[in-house]
């Protein structure tokens, strides 16, 4: 899917929190112990996903008027990155139902991330001006999340 310029770090942050999606399937896959996994994916929201999100919602949230922030794939982004909060929380708690809750953790990134591709850059793309976007630019320059995390151990290799 064509990107325009001043998005393409968020979506390169895109294809990095996939990667971090399959780090926790494959790990569950391999039998890791599911503790580990949440501690690990909730090491993942906090230190990218969060960040993300907040980037998202300062760069080009903020930049939309009352209107299209009404609007209900603006809304969806937003409801869903308090969903990962939420979630974060949940795995914390721990349980037996941990492994659930992480493979359902994977299939809400996917989606999230498949929503913001498809429908909310594009409409975020069309709502601002150019001005606009640069200055959304300028922002995600500054605050690019790296897709380097540093975890160890890397369960998933």
């Amino acid at each position: 899917m064509k990107r325009s310029d001043e998005l393409k770090k968020l979506s390169w942050e895109h294809h990095d929190a996939l990667k971090f999606g399959r780090h926790i399937r494959k790990g569950l896959e391999r039998g890791t112990d599911p503790e580990l996994v949440g501690r690990y994916a909730r090491y993942v929201t906090e230190r990218f996903l969060e960040p993300h999100f907040r980037l998202e919602e300062e760069a080009l949230v903020k930049r939309l008027d009352d209107e299209q922030k009404a609007e209900p794939v603006v809304q969806q982004v937003l409801d869903e990155h308090r969903q990962f909060g939420r979630m974060k929380e949940k795995l914390a708690q721990g349980g037996e139902a941990r492994h659930q809750l992480l493979l359902a953790f994977v299939a809400m990134l996917r989606a999230h991330v498949n929503l913001e591709e498809k429908h909310f850059f594009p409409f975020v793309e069309q709502a601002l001006d150019a001005d606009a976007l640069e200055q959304a630019r300028q922002e995600i320059d500054r605050g690019h999340v790296p897709g380097e995390l540093g975890w160890s151990p890397k369960f998933w290799e």
